[in-house]
């Protein structure tokens, strides 16, 4: 005879840090919490059943292969299936769907359709469903056991079809952006010249920053759903130097530095300004203020041949100040 399932526990999430971008959280679940829907008898072929501890809670259901993550100083984890089995209907409103992907919404908020440690986000309620792997044996006939997410609280439930939403692919442009998000594009260094004292009036000003990926690029990255891999392609287009007197001086170079006692008084051969037709003397600090923004633009494409462009990125410098003075000229 196949005993009655335990009435479900709620489980308690475990925080992990996946580099996600601030204001999401990811959670991985103990097995020590999950909730005990094993049987003390199993028909013939099924599943092994789980180990049941003193209470009847699921004490490990499998050892966690190499490739899982746990949290620190745990090694028996549950593993959740990241198939996606059988597309469920793309959700109510905010669901999308179809061949382009869909967008999930929660409260108005736009959420990841996938998370490799939560499932997939159902429109429908705002939770988040994964198929539990393997699967106890003597559930109820014609259900599949996921655990489903919601805010923070976590119940494993039956369900007869998938959750709305449940293996359909999200809109590529999410997964790029989740790319984008592990990458760091720095604010620009400001390189100047002169820099080892005041410039003169009507003298040019050499201009560099530094040509770095982390400042410049190119970076890559990729992020992945179950059916959907997104590469992306981070780089810098362009340069606006801000030279604090009104002109801006645009360069889709990072510029060279200048090196004192080999490039002469010479303009710059790759970004400069020209030169300033005044004195800095009466402005505050009797300085110009320097910066410089960068503008970074972001390809992704699919394996498939989809491809796009994520909005522009930009980042501007901490200011540099500058102090030119009148040219003075002696006679005799």
């Amino acid at each position: 005879m196949l005993s009655t399932p335990e009435p479900a526990v709620a489980t308690r999430p475990v925080p992990v840090d996946r580099h996600r971008p601030a204001g999401r959280t990811r959670w991985f679940v103990a097995l020590a919490t999950v909730t005990a829907l094993a049987v003390t008898a199993a028909p013939t072929g099924a599943v092994a059943a789980p180990v049941l501890g003193p209470t009847g809670r699921v004490l490990a259901a499998q050892r966690a292969d190499p490739g899982a993550e746990c949290p620190p100083g745990q090694s028996d984890c549950h593993v959740w299936d990241e198939e996606p089995g059988t597309p469920g209907s793309p959700g109510n409103p905010g669901g999308g769907g179809g061949g382009s992907g869909r967008t999930c919404q929660r409260n108005g908020v736009t959420v990841p359709c996938y998370d490799d440690l939560l499932g997939w986000f159902n429109n429908s309620d705002g939770c988040y469903y994964k198929r539990a792997r393997p699967q106890p044996p003597g559930g109820p006939a014609g259900q599949t056991l996921y655990l489903r997410s919601c805010a923070g609280a976590q119940e494993p439930v039956w369900l007869t079809n998938p959750p709305n939403g449940y293996g359909t692919p999200p809109d590529p442009a999410e997964l790029a952006n989740r790319a984008l998000a592990s990458l760091t594009l720095r604010r620009p260094t400001v390189g100047i010249a002169p820099n080892r004292g005041p410039g003169l009036v009507g003298l040019p000003i050499w201009l560099w920053t530094d040509p770095g990926p982390t400042t410049w690029g190119p970076q890559r990255a990729s992020a992945r759903a179950p059916g959907l891999t997104v590469n992306i392609r981070a780089r810098v287009t362009k340069i606006v130097w801000n030279m604090g007197n009104g002109r801006r001086i645009t360069c889709t170079n990072p510029g060279v530095e200048y090196v004192p006692g080999r490039d002469g008084g010479g303009p710059s051969p790759k970004c400069g300004y020209a030169g300033y037709p005044r004195s800095s003397h009466g402005r505050p600090g009797g300085t110009y203020r320097i910066t410089a923004t960068t503008t970074w633009r972001v390809d992704w494409w699919t394996g498939g041949g989809r491809r796009g462009v994520l909005p522009l990125q930009t980042r501007t410098s901490e200011p540099r100040q500058l102090r030119i003075d009148e040219l003075q000229v002696v006679t005799g």
